[in-house]
């Protein structure tokens, strides 16, 4: 092979293994999840995913809460089984309204926290929509409890997370890993005539059924990408010569 064909494919292997980098969404958390629109299932039940690997792209679980008492604020709670799913409105005020938005129901909400308690799932990414700009920077209280009384909590502040370069004031895409099961639970504040949906991407879900089925107790997949989808891509215009371009 000539010296400039060897340059050239120096180049481009170094130029592929630098666009791996790319396809994270976030260094945080333990990394198990990829941006990608391909691949739009999520194995679930099926037992098709017989690798167990990240290669589905997430179903979400999209949640609307409407305070309609336009005078007070409320604090509002999500998830929460074992202390939550047999308290009037799942433990919140009649004010507030709760629509699974996927169901069209308060139903479709009490089917999804009833799931977490046997089929405990962990969010890797999340969108907050509001027309109330306050609500989304508010902290949400992350908290995890155990029977002999430990807790801990986690505090996930919005008003930090908020893209430089996001033009929708009305929304906010957060990548931020939680797992949820019967022992967890979520608070904020929902300002008064306030109404928020939160969009949550599963990117992993435990399942004793899907391993009945053959397949995996752990089933996961990619939580999509869901700011920067029509950016036009960079360009970076250099009269260095090709060969002058080293590996790295």
């Amino acid at each position: 092979m000539k010296k400039f064909e060897k340059e050239l494919v120096n180049y481009i292997d170094g130029t592929e293994r630098m666009s791996g980098f790319d396809s994270y969404d976030s260094a945080e958390g333990d990394m198990s999840y990829f941006d990608g629109d391909d691949m739009s299932y999520f194995d679930g039940d099926e037992a098709s995913n017989a690798s167990g690997t990240a290669h589905a792209l997430s179903d979400p679980y999209v949640i609307s809460y409407q305070n309609t008492n336009t005078s007070a604020n409320h604090t509002v709670v999500i998830f929460g089984y074992n202390d939550n799913f047999g308290a009037n409105n799942f433990g919140n005020s009649t004010d507030v309204v709760i629509t699974n938005l996927q169901t069209g129901t308060i139903a479709g909400y009490g089917r999804m926290i009833a799931q977490s308690q046997n089929k405990p799932f962990k969010i890797g990414k999340w969108r907050f929509q509001s027309s109330t700009p306050a609500q989304l920077q508010v902290t949400l209280q992350v908290t995890h409890v155990d029977a002999n009384g430990k807790q801990y909590i986690t505090p996930l502040n919005l008003s930090i997370m908020r893209d430089a370069y996001q033009q929708q004031s009305d929304l906010l895409d957060v990548t931020k890993t939680v797992t949820v099961d019967g022992n967890t639970y979520i608070n904020f504040l929902l300002y008064a005539g306030a109404t928020v949906t939160i969009s949550m991407f599963p990117v992993a879900v435990l399942s004793g059924k899907a391993r009945l089925n053959g397949g995996h107790n752990l089933n996961t997949a990619r939580a999509p990408r869901l700011s920067g989808k029509n950016v036009a891509p960079v360009i970076i215009q250099t009269t260095q010569d090709v060969k002058g371009i080293t590996k790295g």
